[in-house]
């Protein structure tokens, strides 16, 4: 089902005291999209809090927002059981559902089957429901997409900030409605151009590359420059980020099948928090049609 918007926002968050975050504007021209602001601009205040909520809350209520941090907790900081049983024994569905998708996951060609490597023998777990949650597992898992941990090492302070966003923005915007937690590394792998963008030594050229890719659908505006995000990582995943907005609401994405031994409600396992990415039938289509123009 198709989503209506005016504007969607891509949010690439940095750290509440710090200068790296940055925002993306795109205006929805029905099948494409025009990016309309790229910000902070030279010379301007950095996006700390009471700046980014400001610029947030002027855009109308036609507007997507689109974030890559974590917007809910995983499944251990929500527990209210007073005693832990143990990961194994726990019966929290998110859980269950983690455990499931580990366990189903095939082996990686001509590996020896999962759970019989080095680490295991060793005690180490495969899911830690205290740092991860569902949807991080379904990225590596099924995906193959290393996925950052909701509160991984690093992601932490990002997850803090982001739920009080998420708070401070609660009369205007609903998770999963017109809010939505996005991963451009996935986006980008999933389209079929997962090249390394960022702390690479052609970064640059990888950036503009990608640019180039998707200007069918995603157009610069007069007077907002593509060469700024080709030069600031950041300004870049603010545009993808909100690139993968207009995607979803422009087809409709929906969630895959949950793991076959933990079915869950989709209403479930939106709540518990989802990272959207491109359904693999339009990364089938989309690394198609891009293999078909390259020939």
């Amino acid at each position: 089902m198709q989503r209506d918007f005016v504007h969607v926002l891509g949010v690439d968050l940095g750290g509440g005291k710090g200068k790296s975050t940055a925002l993306a504007t795109l205006r929805v021209d029905g099948r494409t999209a025009t990016v309309v602001d790229i910000a902070p601009r030279p010379g301007a205040f950095p996006f700390y809090d009471a700046a980014l909520l400001e610029t947030i809350r002027q855009y109308g209520d036609e507007t997507l927002l689109c974030i890559d941090a974590p917007l809910t907790l995983p499944p251990c900081l929500r527990c209210a059981v007073p005693i832990c049983p143990g990961q194994e024994a726990c019966v929290d569905p998110a859980v269950v559902e983690m455990r499931a998708l580990v366990r189903e996951a095939p082996a990686p060609d001509g590996a020896r089957p999962r759970g019989s490597d080095r680490d295991a023998r060793r005690g180490k777990p495969p899911i830690t429901p205290y740092t991860q949650r569902a949807t991080e597992v379904h990225l590596s898992h099924r995906l193959g997409i290393v996925a950052r941990e909701g509160l991984g090492q690093g992601t932490g302070p990002l997850a803090a900030r982001a739920a009080h966003l998420v708070r401070a923005l609660a009369d205007r915007f609903t998770l999963n409605q017109n809010l939505i937690e996005v991963y451009p590394k996935a986006t980008l792998a999933l389209l079929g151009l997962g090249s390394p963008f960022k702390k690479h030594l052609r970064e640059r050229e990888t950036r503009a590359r990608i640019l180039e890719a998707v200007s069918d659908e995603l157009r610069f505006g007069p007077g907002i420059w593509r060469e700024r995000c080709v030069q600031s990582d950041h300004l870049f995943e603010a545009v993808i980020c909100a690139f993968t907005g207009f995607l979803w609401a422009r087809d409709g994405w929906t969630l895959p099948a949950g793991a076959d031994a933990a079915e869950r409600a989709d209403g479930a396992r939106l709540a518990d928090g989802w990272i959207w990415t491109p359904p693999a039938s339009a990364a089938v289509t989309a690394a198609g049609a891009r293999k078909s123009a390259e020939a």
